[in-house]
């Protein structure tokens, strides 16, 4: 387990970490994590957009929530916009086919990223569509780009929700 002790706590101990938000939620919580997905649809980039494409190409728009394989609970929700030109087909393929988070198939298939803060609204509020959910109360929220061989190939915005809270530690 993760020792985080409030909202505060999470927010540094999410920007210091070196690996992907799943396996820092897996240690958070104690169990494996799965992504359940509500939509992945393929949109056209807006122009300007914080992922340096082309007004028009092809983007994957996808929004999903993270749960505990196990207790089903739902820890964060997440929108992301991935530029699917950049990405290899097996990360595609098991984005689409599995049930695994976008941090575990990065991983799995060895593709490095670096993290970089991007504040709306020229973030995913560029491409948030008509079909995303509300999200109610939340502990954090972020919005960041990650980038591969120094190119950026997602936007995700996540939402950590109050089920978390009994996993931050009082003192």
């Amino acid at each position: 387990m993760v020792p985080v002790t409030n909202r505060s706590g999470l927010r540094a101990a999410l920007e210091s970490t070196s690996g992907t938000v799943t396996s820092f939620l897996e240690q958070l919580v104690g169990e494996s994590i799965d992504a359940q997905v509500h939509h992945h649809d393929v949109v056209g980039a807006p122009r300007p957009n914080n992922l340096e494409v082309a007004e028009g190409e092809s983007l994957l728009q996808r929004a999903a929530v993270l749960r505990g394989r196990i207790s089903g609970s739902s820890y964060v929700y997440a929108e992301s916009v991935i530029v699917t030109s950049r990405l290899p087909a097996g990360f595609l393929c098991r984005l689409e086919c599995s049930k695994d988070p976008i941090g575990r198939i990065l991983d799995d298939i060895g593709i490095a990223v670096t993290r970089e803060n991007v504040i709306e609204p020229h973030g995913l509020a560029d491409f948030r569509s008509s079909g995303a959910m509300t999200v109610g109360e939340y502990l954090l929220a972020r919005t960041y780009r990650l980038h591969s061989d120094q190119t950026p190939v997602m936007i995700i915005t996540e939402w950590f929700l109050p089920t978390l809270s009994p996993f931050l530690s009082s003192t």
